[in-house]
């Protein structure tokens, strides 16, 4: 497996990871105040576009050289970045909320 191989295979697996993480968080929003869920809603949506971004981004991995993904790297490493801040800040939010 190359190294371009490996690398979009572990983002794949984080996106699934992230993925049931969101989904388990919108859950909880149900449980919260109009305010405090309409507010992380809000936060998981746009996590939801970041996973939708870094698909995308990872998608293009199929059409680019092997010698040319590592500018493409870039992105999916900022935009898996966004996302983590993202999860972050649902599940900090949810944890000072108990």
């Amino acid at each position: 497996m190359s190294v371009k191989d490996a690398f979009r295979k572990e983002m794949e697996i984080e996106l699934e990871v992230a993925q049931v993480k969101l989904k388990m968080l919108r859950a909880l929003t149900a449980s919260l105040t109009l305010e405090d869920g309409y507010e992380y809603t809000r936060i998981i949506d746009s996590a939801d576009l970041k996973v939708v971004d870094m698909r995308a981004r990872l998608r293009e991995f199929d059409r680019i050289h092997e010698n040319a993904w590592q500018r493409l790297r870039g992105g999916v490493e900022e935009t898996w970045a966004a996302l983590q801040i993202s999860l972050n800040e649902v599940v900090t939010g949810f944890t000072a909320k108990e």
